[in-house]
Order: structure tokens, then sequence, then C-alpha cells
């Protein structure tokens, strides 16, 4: 099966280029599509010097419609969904995270960074908080069972999983060692990042209850692409 690599970004020009280094090289992904989120600075210029297709939204939409564009473009049965702020991405990440969905074993594999053995017991065995990461992949399937009306802002990832268990595919875990990202009070400014992080503890938390008691997605609520402007630039080379 072939393998879409999909970067949402906003304002990752720091470290935009190592992802997509990373990415480029590696012989298990097929294709890259990265979708600017509305970037203000050098993301889209230099996402450009690179063999990939860029989508970039004139406007910043949040990081669900940013995902649910990359998969509009991607041509391929498995979406890896990787973070533009990852730091120092492996040939072993990519294959730790890429091999178990290509060789059958899971139809979701998600990487968690390694924070310490008491975190990642408290978090992946005890299921202290929701398993939350930007760094995944999955059948084309997968993303697809969940409803257009959670396919925006920070609500994609606990939907995915929500989802991804209901309609019975089967999901991994993976910890991954030596990858780093860069925080949000350090991308936006101790106040901006704090208020985005907060925004984001938020959403995910009353979405929980929504899903798993209130289950408005129920309701046909779709939200449609069309209208919503932006730029595309195309690979000029897609293996």
């Amino acid at each position: 099966m072939r393998v879409s690599a999909i970067v949402a970004a906003y304002n990752e020009e720091r470290t935009i280029a190592g992802v997509l280094a990373a990415l480029s090289a590696n012989p298990r992904i097929d294709e890259i599509i990265v979708v600017s989120d509305g970037s203000t600075d050098r993301t889209v210029e230099i996402a450009r010097t690179f063999d990939v297709t860029t989508v970039a939204l004139r406007e910043n939409r949040g990081k669900g419609l940013a995902m649910r564009f990359g998969v509009e473009h991607a041509t391929s049965d498995v979406l890896f969904f990787v973070d533009g702020d990852m730091v120092s991405l492996t040939d072993d990440h990519i294959e730790a995270l890429v091999g178990p969905v290509l060789d059958g074993s899971c139809d979701m594999n998600i990487g968690i960074r390694h924070r310490g053995p008491i975190r990642d017991f408290l978090h992946l065995k005890m299921h202290c908080g929701p398993v939350l990461s930007g760094i995944r992949v999955m059948r084309r399937e997968v993303f697809e069972c969940v409803p257009p009306q959670y396919m925006e802002r920070f609500k994609i990832e606990e939907a995915l999983n929500f989802f991804c268990s209901r309609t019975g595919f089967t999901q991994f875990n993976t910890v991954i060692y030596g990858l780093g990202h860069v925080i949000k009070e350090y991308k936006r400014g101790l106040v901006k990042g704090f208020v985005s992080r907060w925004g984001m503890i938020h959403e995910v938390f009353f979405l929980h209850f929504d899903l798993y008691f209130f289950q408005t997605w129920r309701r046909s609520d779709a939200r449609e692409l069309h209208g919503i402007e932006y730029e595309l630039f195309e690979a000029e080379y897609i293996e």
C-alpha cells in the first residue's frame, strides 16, 4: 500500500525543513502534502523548496480542517499525519509508526513521545488522560469514519480514537523515543501559547463528554470544504 504523509503546519518555519527532509528521504513515504493553516511566516516558502504538494490556506482554520484538506489531496490508502513542529524525526521513528499499519497488525498506530517510564505507564497503562498525538498512521477508512463536525480544531485527535474503536478498527499506541517538538509557549510566546493550550484542553474536555455521553455526533452537521480560499502548489514529481 502507498503512504501519504500529511503535515499540518501553522508558522513552523523553524522546524518544517527538518520534518520534510526526513520524510522525503524515507522510502516508505510515497507522497507528502503540507497544509499551511494560514501561516504568516516562511512556512509555505520553505515547503515549496521540497518536492511536496503544498496547500496554503488563506486563513487559520484549525488543525482538524487542515488535516482534512490534506486527506482531500492525498492519493494513498494509508495516511501518515505528522506535526510540523516535530524535532529530530528519523527513519526509525517512521518505521515504528508506519510498519504496523502496512503489515496489517493494526488499522491506526499512534505515536506517543517518551516522557519517562512513570508518565508513560500512567498515560498508556492506567489511562490517565486521553491519548492525544499529532503523529499517527492510519488506513484512510479510519479517518473517513469520523463525522465532519469533529474534523475541526483540536477535536480531531480524540474523535479519531473514539470512532476508530467504535467502528471496530484496531489501534496501537507506540512509544517513540528521542522525538521532540516545539511547545506552544515557545512558538507563540508565553501568554499566547498558554491561551492556545488552555483552549485545546477546554475543547478536548467537553468533547469527551459529548462523545461518550451526549452523542451529538448522531446529528447531521456536515462542514463543507468548498468556499474556503487556498493556494495549491503541486509537487513536481511523486513516485
